[in-house]
């Protein structure tokens, strides 16, 4: 089984390959302002120095969000773009549900201004927030800062999503509250 994984929702790409049963990943050098300038060169790099083409791709994975509100849409416009040519399946991933362990956490990313996206764990419930420093500050659980893209983490939880059938045809992006345009405009993107 071959799976290409991507996650542009932070400063840095991140993508993992799974060849068969061997993992490969790349962590790009630019930053978050030219994801869509060379997403696709890093894909054909990493296909090509393992031997394979986007074709020999059997699963996708993407994570969703939340996170840079432009590169969450470049992510997932391609691995919608490259599922939807070869008729394949994506498993979606949130940043954050990847750093998510068995044991009752809250997993932060931060979004500037002591404000925090936030994966809060308590069971088997995982609930989504928007919170500040003070509102974090109340929960008496492990607190995780999530601070740079981790593609082995993303692997992981995309190939336990292929197994178990968490599975859809086009993926959406997944933002814990609105864009700034839509806060301003009132119209949801």
């Amino acid at each position: 089984m071959n799976v290409l994984c991507l996650d542009t929702s932070g400063e840095k790409i991140a993508i993992g390959l799974v060849k068969g049963g061997e993992k490969f990943t790349f962590v790009s050098e630019e930053g978050s302002k030219k994801h869509n300038c060379v997403l696709l060169t890093h894909i054909d790099n990493i296909l090509s120095q393992n031997g394979l083409k986007i074709s020999d791709i059997d699963y996708f994975g993407v994570v969703t969000g939340p996170g840079s509100f432009t590169g969450i849409r470049v992510g997932v416009a391609t691995t919608n773009s490259f599922a939807m040519a070869l008729g394949k399946q994506i498993a979606e991933v949130t940043s954050l549900e990847q750093v998510l362990g068995e044991e009752d956490a809250i997993v932060m990313l931060d979004c500037k201004h002591g404000n925090y996206y936030c994966a809060v764990k308590t069971g088997d419930k995982i609930e989504y927030l928007a919170l500040n420093e003070s509102e974090i500050a109340q929960y008496s659980v492990n607190k995780i800062e999530l601070t740079q893209a981790v593609p082995e983490l993303l692997i992981e939880k995309t190939l336990e999503k292929i197994k178990s059938n968490q599975l859809t045809s086009q993926a959406k992006p997944f933002y814990i509250k609105k864009s700034s345009a839509e806060r301003e405009t009132g119209i949801d993107a």
